[in-house]
């Protein structure tokens, strides 16, 4: 299968393509210029530059030929200024450009509370309004989309061990297991058109994924 990982230089995207590769998938690694190259070096997967912020058309070549698009990017600066241009704008034109480009499946990394912002923390309300929107318009497309709703994300070392639902309480869950869970859902069925919380719990990745209700 042909995925194109966009944020694939940040902390959870290189987890996510190191997983896709070693399942025997043709990767694209997206990064934003060609200075974060050296951040996917070495991961076995075809460096590519998908820079959301700029032209669609761009995105809609890169995508082409991909039968996945993953999208782990995020705005580096909590500024409201880039994150509406990452997490808001730049996302929903990842959602368009797959469409364009006839990519059958999208899954988004977005965050716990983005469905409903104003339960989230006022520290990073701003963060998870520009990802309720960019999930929104993933909904309405015409893509076989899942939205990961991740809380918040650790550099522990991974469980295997989750909990997914349709709501839960806050929690934490570490970016390894994020990336478990992500390529998990290639395989199973019941993430299809779905969107979902995601932190650390009891249940092994494939078994909780295959218990969604």
């Amino acid at each position: 299968m042909v995925v194109t990982v966009l944020g694939s230089s940040g902390r959870t995207g290189r987890h996510i393509v190191r997983l896709l590769v070693r399942q025997g998938h043709a990767v694209r690694a997206g990064v934003r210029n060609g200075r974060r190259r050296d951040a996917v070096a070495g991961l076995g997967a075809e460096p590519v530059i998908a820079d959301l912020c700029v032209d669609p058309d761009e995105l809609v070549e890169v995508f082409t030929g991909s039968e996945v698009v993953i999208n782990a990017a995020g705005a580096a600066d909590p500024d409201p200024a880039a994150v509406a241009l990452i997490d808001r704008d730049g996302a929903m034109a990842g959602v368009r450009a797959a469409e364009r480009a006839a990519v059958r499946r999208y899954v988004q990394l977005s965050a716990q509370f983005a469905d409903a912002p104003d339960q989230g923390d006022r520290l990073v309300r701003s963060i998870l309004y520009a990802k309720q929107v960019s999930d929104n318009v993933l909904r309405r497309s015409s893509l076989v989309w899942t939205v990961v709703r991740a809380g918040t994300l650790t550099d522990e070392p991974p469980t295997g061990r989750v909990a997914v639902a349709g709501h839960l309480g806050a929690g934490r869950v570490s970016r390894q297991d994020v990336a478990a869970v992500i390529t998990a859902c290639l395989k199973e069925p019941r993430t299809e058109n779905r969107g979902f919380d995601l932190h650390s719990g009891p249940l092994p990745v494939p078994a909780a994924l295959a218990a969604l209700d």
